[in-house]
Order: structure tokens, then sequence, then C-alpha cells
């Protein structure tokens, strides 16, 4: 399948297009995450000479969006699809980036192969709710990879509040009918293929108050409840760029206020997705893990082998 000339890209060529399994929304994932994953990471904490792990790289989108601003930082990428972990690699070689990240395919993702305290920045985009086993555990586990002062950032997750499950079938209540119910009834609406897991390919997200449970017993601190955060953030950055945004803004100004102010609660627990929740570790305390002299990889390693140190 070849590139029209809507679609023709300034780096990839045709022959990339086949690792996207033919999915062109895929092709400009590099482009969409410089324009709206790197600016709000910038806004709070530079990336530039991070440790950074990316939990779950997908197609690379993310993960070499990260490489482009790291300078002398380096990259950490986990996932457990093979694909995911060789587009990455594909693409990372595209943009000429690799040698600042290390790619792994992993059997599981838990518990990960890294020491404790060991990474400034870990990003989790568009991957909690494919998870279908205890989440909780993943969270606290990253968690405890970060150092002292480090960041939890969890993006693009659908928010469990809302009914309307907008990130697979487009049907009310799917999020929140038991797993087989609604397996069936995505079915039964021509919504969802027989056969296929509904529930790995993300029909269920979270809500806010399930990341606290899960990091009950952390000392940490979610950046987003500072006073205009995100207010702050669409105004110094230009987007409130739309007759239909500048109309909202008042209304999503004072929301964020409301919340901050009178429940300690960021606005984002209310969007219907989790998006740009940024929380800062304080101290070491955790449920503690393995330490390990060096990776030690229950799967395929991708790129170029550096040992890691405190």
């Amino acid at each position: 399948m070849g590139l029209s000339k809507k679609n023709k890209h300034p780096i990839l060529s045709n022959d990339f297009v086949p690792y996207l399994n033919n999915d062109i929304g895929q092709l400009f994932s590099v482009e969409a995450a410089l324009d709206s994953v790197i600016p709000w990471i910038n806004y709070v904490c530079p990336l530039k000479n991070q440790k950074i792990l990316i939990f779950g790289t997908g197609g690379g989108g993310t993960a070499v969006a990260c490489a482009l601003n790291i300078n002398d930082g380096i990259i950490y990428g986990v996932d457990i699809s093979k694909w995911a972990i060789e587009t990455t690699t594909k693409r990372a070689k595209k943009y000429d980036v690799l040698k600042k990240m290390q790619l792994y395919h992993l059997t599981s993702t838990y518990p990960l192969p890294f020491k404790d305290n060991f990474f400034d920045i870990a990003i989790v985009a568009d991957v909690i709710e494919h998870i279908v086993d205890e989440r909780s555990k993943y969270v606290k586990n990253i968690f405890n990879k970060l150092k002292k002062e480090g960041l939890l950032i969890i993006t693009g997750t659908p928010n469990l509040l809302y009914p309307k499950d907008i990130h697979t079938t487009g049907l009310y209540f799917i999020p929140w009918l038991p797993k087989k119910m609604a397996y069936k009834y995505a079915i039964y609406r021509g919504k969802w293929e027989k056969g296929k897991n509904l529930d790995y390919a993300g029909r269920r997200g979270i809500t806010y108050w399930h990341l606290l449970k899960w990091l009950k017993g952390f000392n940490y601190q979610i950046i987003n409840k500072k006073r205009c955060f995100s207010s702050n953030y669409l105004k110094n950055h230009n987007r409130i760029n739309t007759r239909k945004r500048k109309y909202l803004f008042p209304f999503y100004l004072f929301l964020e206020i409301f919340l901050s102010k009178i429940f300690n609660v960021p606005i984002v627990a209310f969007l219907p997705y989790i998006n740009h929740l940024f929380i800062k570790k304080n101290n070491i305390i955790g449920t503690g893990s393995v330490v390990l002299s060096d990776i030690e990889v229950s799967g395929t390693y991708f790129g170029n082998p550096i040992k890691i140190e405190n």
C-alpha cells in the first residue's frame, strides 16, 4: 500500500507502511506525540538528559518523539508485543535516534527488569486499559523504578467514569458491564468480532481514584492539582485556538479552580480520558523489589547494549 500525496510523510516511505499493518493513522504518531505529549512533559520537567522508561512502546510514536528531545539522555522501551518493539526499532532507525534507545521485547512486563530508583521519568501512554490482569501491581512496580523526585506520567487511558466506550466499540455501558456480558453485547450489536479479546483491546479504562488507591503507601504529589495547571498550559501553548475552545475556556478555567480549591481534585479526573496526569515521587517509600546489578530480560533485546548503573 503506497502513500498518497495527502499522507506523504517527510521521513517514512512506502516500505514502512506494512510495519504499521497498513494503518495510515499510525504513520504520523511521532509528529502527534511531538505536538501533544512532549510540550506537556517539558511544561513540567525538561526531557533533556533524562533516563526515561516507556512502558508499552506500541508502534514507537512516543518513544521516538522523546528520543528526539533528550540530548544525552536515554530511552528504555518495553513491550510484550514483538511487533511493537520491531516497529519501534525500525521507526527509530528512520529518525536516526536508535543509538539513544534500548528496546526490550519481554514475555512479561511484571516485574520490570530494572533496578529500583533508576528512572527520572516513566511514561505510560495508551497502555493501562490494555492490561487484563491486576493493574495495580504494574503501576506500583513502575513507581518503584523511579528515582526520588521522579515523574510518572499517565496519558491516553479512557476514564471509567464515562459510560460510553470511546476506545473500542463506541457503545454505551460497555466499560461498566461484566466481562462476558460486555463481550456478548458488543457482538450482538455488531460492533465486535467473535473470538477477539475485548478486554485486551482496551474497553475498560480506569479512574483517577484507582491510581490513588494503587499508590497508597507511596509519598507523592499530583502536579495537576496546582492552581490553574492545565489552564495555564493551554493559554501559554496556544491551545485555545478555535472558536469553540475560546467559548468554553472560561468555564474550563472556573471548573479547574473550583475542583482544585474546594475538593483538591485535578480537572483531569473528570475528563473523558486520563490525559497528561503527572505524579511526582517525593521519597523512596514503596513495596520494594529485587535489585539487579544489570538488566536481566526474559525476552529479546533490541538496541545498543549499555550496562545499567546507579
